[in-house]
């Protein structure tokens, strides 16, 4: 197996394929990125040149210039040309077990025998997915976050016949390319993030369906209690810094909370009638009214440029 990864193989050109693109090309890495459609690749390959831009603007980028960094990127619609020298290749495609196990079955067909095979997924299990290959232990998740090119985080897990070796390379290679790696100790659909994601959001939802508050104060409330806070410390850390040590929040918060999450939405799947209250509420928010959605895109990015440059070191 590959230990000096030096060639990445992106199957897959949208936004999630764009940012590892990018990463990989900025990183130094020979970066072939593969999709179905030429215009898919040139408009990626727009936005691929827009993210390395955004970094050498904001100082993320070097010892090369955004230009030069992307000269290491190359476009195919073979996939085979994408994968056959590739020591690591990353998928992107849609995010069902069907597209999944069929690009996974490719891959394994035409790729190297010791070249790591990833997958993007955001909630499916690698178990499942390496059922389509002939090589499981070189197979593994590893589940970024949008903007890519931004946010550090990824979480990686392997499937129940990965080599643990796959998982450790592909931690190290994570970080070589500037992401945290999260490496979780089992398979659990949707992962970490997204669970606690899945969450908030049902929350938020049912707070906007039952006319407690609308989309607007929800995100408001949000954005300037626990949303400030966050990207300092998680909700655990935040446990125990509010009942001064962590038995102490067990001991005294645990009626309220359980007060809370009584009363919390249950439901699995969003109605019709609360689809439509959804959508209207959040048309009607002021940054959704005045701003394209191009235009909301970059001021997320310039906003988590400059929370990137914080010292978020404790103590």
């Amino acid at each position: 197996m590959h230990h000096d990864i030096k060639n990445v193989a992106c199957v897959g050109s949208g936004l999630i394929g764009q940012g590892w693109a990018t990463l990989f090309a900025a990183a130094g890495y020979a970066v072939s990125m593969q999709d179905l459609s030429d215009d898919k690749l040139k408009d990626a390959g727009e936005q691929v040149s827009l993210n390395l831009r955004l970094l050498e603007d904001n100082g993320r980028l070097y010892p090369e210039t955004a230009a030069e960094a992307y000269q290491h990127i190359r476009n195919t619609l073979d996939l085979n040309e994408a994968v056959k020298g590739a020591d690591f290749v990353i998928e992107s495609v849609p995010d069902n077990y069907t597209d999944k196990k069929t690009v996974f079955k490719d891959m394994d067909a035409l790729a190297p025998g010791d070249t790591i095979l990833a997958s993007s997924s955001s909630g499916l299990l690698m178990s499942e997915i390496q059922t389509a290959v002939t090589r499981p232990e070189r197979c593994v998740l590893v589940h970024p976050f949008l903007p890519v090119h931004l946010l550090p985080l990824v979480e990686v897990v392997g499937g129940d016949q990965t080599a643990s070796e796959t998982v450790d390379i592909t931690c190290r290679l994570m970080e070589k390319i500037g992401k945290t790696p999260v490496r979780l100790k089992k398979e659990v659909s949707g992962y970490i993030v997204n669970r606690l994601q899945a969450a908030i959001l049902r929350e938020a939802v049912d707070l906007v369906a039952t006319g407690v508050a609308s989309a607007e104060e929800v995100d408001r409330a949000f954005c300037t209690g626990m949303g400030m806070r966050d990207p300092f410390i998680g909700p655990l850390l935040r446990a125990y810094l509010a009942g001064d040590g962590i038995e102490n929040f067990v001991a005294h918060y645990s009626e309220s909370y359980r007060l809370r999450w009584e009363s919390m939405a249950t439901w699995n799947t969003i109605s019709s009638s609360v689809r439509e209250t959804l959508i209207n509420s959040v048309n009607e928010m002021p940054i959704v009214r005045e701003n394209s959605l191009e235009e909301i895109k970059n001021w997320r990015d310039r906003m988590l440029i400059e929370i990137l440059k914080l010292d978020r070191t404790c103590c």
